[in-house]
């Protein structure tokens, strides 16, 4: 259990990172795809920033999902390596999902994006959007993944049991 919950820690911080970092030099159409829907209409005629920065974005969130495919595969062979039967390895599955999920919705969706201000200030012209005050902005996704997890998590358990048996 230490191993998943380490591992889920690593990859939020890897995400937070980065966002953080690829968000201010990500096409802008790129980061209001995840906001209210009052701020990427507000925001829809930002500048763009330079092509090579909006590589450098690109290139970060590839080795965003690289790490996060990587953890993942990670936990499933070392679980195999430690004896762990389906439902062992489905439950590891879904304890990382759910710890990764559980900071995206806390410190990203709420603090990130609706407390701290950094998107606002990235996007100056949606500082007066109502949406800035909707904390409930992608409940819709957020439950829709919640629901899904378990069922991915049996089905990324099963390849691996097949690939280890």
């Amino acid at each position: 259990m230490r191993t998943t919950v380490f591992t889920a820690l690593i990859l939020c911080a890897v995400e937070f990172l980065t966002i953080v970092i690829a968000s201010p030099m990500a096409n802008p159409r790129m980061i209001l795809h995840f906001l209210p829907e009052d701020i990427r209409e507000a925001g829809r005629n930002h500048p763009e920033p330079p092509k090579w920065k909006q590589m450098t974005a690109h290139i970060l969130l590839g080795m965003f999902l690289l790490a996060f495919l990587g953890g993942m595969l990670f936990l499933g062979l070392d679980g195999l390596k430690n004896g762990y039967g389906f439902w062992r390895l489905t439950l590891r599955f879904i304890t990382a999902l759910y710890l990764i999920k559980a900071f995206d919705i806390i410190v990203q969706d709420q603090w990130l994006v609706m407390t701290s201000g950094f998107f606002r200030r990235m996007f100056p012209e949606t500082k007066d959007c109502a949406g800035w005050r909707n904390r409930g902005f992608n409940n819709k996704n957020q439950l829709v993944r919640i629901i899904a997890y378990p069922f991915l998590c049996m089905l990324t358990a099963g390849i691996f049991m097949w690939i280890g048996g």
